[in-house]
């Protein structure tokens, strides 16, 4: 049986609750379809979309960047289908991902009225709230502007902060493999944002702070109503791209982790996304697994650099370090390479545990766990920062887990996600004390980001999807309830 028949079979409209669009290779190009409609385009020459053919109220109706900037925008409804639902860079974001030699036959993305992994909040679709990250930064080589309505996306990261880092510019080759000019890693899909680098002025530090998964909305909200002033005082003293840090098909967390700190996007870089199957040899990677987790820079395709890389091939003797983080090879300090050496993290203090840590939901265990994983990650990067690991870092990445455990359980507008917020300012803060303690605070350019947004999914009955194509005679595997390779 063929992708055709499982697109019809997923998108009839008595699944409607749970499928909200699929997506798949055509024998030209790229469908993606829905029970309203559907959309064909092929990549053109320039590597630009062109659209074949489309009809009904298929799901790339919308392609708008700035929709849905209110946490009141966010609430579960049929209009956040999409179509209705903004689902912006859609299709360059699918050309990337079927680039991969993993790719499935066909993707489901989920309806937000279905709990497919049963959470409150979730994320991996093209739509505006599950693709949009927070992005602001701030100190020297930063444009301070204020929140300005832009955008960028998760591959121009790595190159924009290269430009910070004042990397040379030179020859090398994009995630095909192609010749590609003024590259500041070896491989580069994304560019450096210039609008909002001052080139005049450099930083002697740059210090990354990826909060996972919180969304923007909420991010904005906390800083506004004084729940989060560390976050409002980068905004105040930098520039904050209100239309977000848009992440690329899956907009989930490994993949675009990988594609903020290599300038890869997902479909080339060797992380597809956090599971897949590798047809070749049969394999069932899951990168959830947290021996799979710590190991997870193993699977980098050929040609592709960190950022750590490129700096030490620009200058060998700089020192780097990042914490709780996927694209860490080439570190002098990574927690996830010391985890995979088989060290023992340092133990925490209850002083440790219980600062910035709100006790009201404890009793949640994926909060309670993320909030000891970030008071290490927290107490890592301060004593990084005290120097108790040799010379202080030309570029330090410290990644908090809270506010995406917290968005998953509670939904990303929850009361548990503001404690979340709150917390994350706290040790957010507690770096940036460290910094300051260490005399180059005002040396120091800070970017806070995401890797991804985080959408409100309803209560609904559960579904058999593999039922289903299995009633209609579709021989396949599913891997993570939405990525699917027939047999």
């Amino acid at each position: 049986m063929s992708a055709e028949t499982a697109e019809a079979v997923l998108t009839d409209p008595s699944l409607t609750s749970v499928v909200d669009a699929t997506i798949r290779r055509t024998n030209t190009g790229f469908r993606v379809a829905s029970h309203q409609g559907a959309i064909e385009f092929v990549e053109g020459v320039d590597g630009e979309p062109v659209v074949v053919s489309e009809h009904g109220e298929h799901p790339l109706t919308n392609p708008a960047h700035d929709q849905r900037l209110h946490s009141r925008d966010e609430q579960t409804g049929a209009d956040q289908r999409l179509g209705r639902h903004a689902t912006p860079l859609a299709m360059e974001s699918i050309i990337q991902y079927f680039d991969s030699p993993h790719a499935p036959d066909l993707v489901v993305l989920h309806s937000p009225e279905y709990r497919y992994h049963g959470n409150a909040g979730d994320h991996g679709s093209l739509g505006t709230s599950q693709a949009r990250a927070p992005f602001i930064a701030a100190g020297p080589g930063i444009r301070a502007q204020g929140i300005v309505p832009e955008h960028l996306r998760s591959v121009d990261v790595a190159p924009t902060l290269a430009a910070l880092l004042q990397l040379p510019v030179s020859d090398g080759i994009d995630g095909r493999h192609r010749p590609r000019g003024g590259n500041r890693l070896a491989m580069q899909d994304g560019n450096e944002v210039r609008d909002l680098i001052d080139y005049d002025t450099r930083p002697d530090h740059v210090v990354v702070l990826l909060w996972d998964g919180v969304n923007a909305n909420a991010l904005h909200e906390a800083a506004e109503n004084g729940l989060a002033p560390h976050v409002a005082s980068l905004i105040e003293r930098g520039t904050a791209y209100r239309h977000g840090c848009l992440a690329a098909l899956p907009t989930a967390t490994l993949a675009n982790h990988t594609t903020q700190g290599t300038g890869v996007l997902p479909g080339r870089s060797g992380i597809l996304h956090n599971t897949w199957y590798e047809r070749a040899t049969d394999t069932l990677v899951d990168l959830l697994d947290y021996p799979q987790m710590i190991n997870s820079r193993d699977h980098l395709a050929p040609g592709v650099e960190t950022l750590h890389e490129a700096i030490k091939r620009s200058d060998p003797d700089a020192f780097t370090v990042t914490t709780y983080e996927y694209a860490d090879r080439g570190a002098d300090y990574s927690t996830y390479a010391q985890m995979a050496s088989g060290e023992r993290l340092g133990e925490l203090t209850d002083d440790d545990r219980r600062r910035h840590r709100t006790d009201d939901f404890l009793h949640v265990t994926p909060y309670r766990q993320a909030s000891v994983w970030d008071a290490h990650s927290t107490k890592q990067a301060c004593r990084i920062w005290q120097g108790e690991y040799g010379a202080l870092p030309r570029y330090s990445w410290f990644t908090l887990n809270l506010t995406d455990a917290a968005g998953h359980e509670g939904g990303p507008h929850s009361d548990m996600v503001r404690a979340a917020i709150a917390d994350s300012d706290g040790r957010t803060g507690e770096i940036l004390h460290a910094i300051e303690q260490a005399g180059r605070l005002e040396r120091t350019a800070v970017v806070l980001l995401a890797d991804h947004g985080m959408q409100f999914h309803g209560e609904s009955e559960t579904v058999n999807l593999s039922g289903h194509l299995h009633d209609a005679g579709v021989d396949h595997l599913f891997v993570d309830a939405q990525y699917l390779y027939l047999r």
